[in-house]
């Protein structure tokens, strides 16, 4: 007996779906950019959380389109948004650390 239900879908992959680990992004690096640790720590500390969201969102959107792409042929302009979008969190990542060092 077949299972027909299965939970297994292909899911299409949209650049739509990249604008909220870049909204994270953008709200955590300009919280952290405005907000020290010795002024406001908590408020630091909030925007460090949304920029630590918005990386592990990155990380999934980044796994989805890598799984995509060997799936089926998309345009190349796709994995430039992928691109992009790594490097941003890698520069998040570093005022992040840069806002914790001081």
């Amino acid at each position: 007996m077949t299972n027909t239900d299965s939970s297994e879908t292909v899911r299409e992959f949209s650049p739509a779906q990249f604008i909220a680990p870049y909204l994270l992004l953008i709200i955590g690096n300009a919280g952290v950019q405005n907000a020290s640790t010795n002024d406001r720590p908590v408020l630091f500390w909030v925007f460090t959380a949304i920029t630590a969201l918005g990386a592990a969102s990155t990380v999934v959107r980044l796994r989805r389109m890598r799984s995509t792409h060997q799936r089926k042929t998309l345009p190349a302009w796709t994995q430039f948004l992928g691109v992009l979008l790594a490097l941003y969190g890698l520069y998040v990542a570093y005022r992040v650390i840069d806002g914790m060092a001081g």
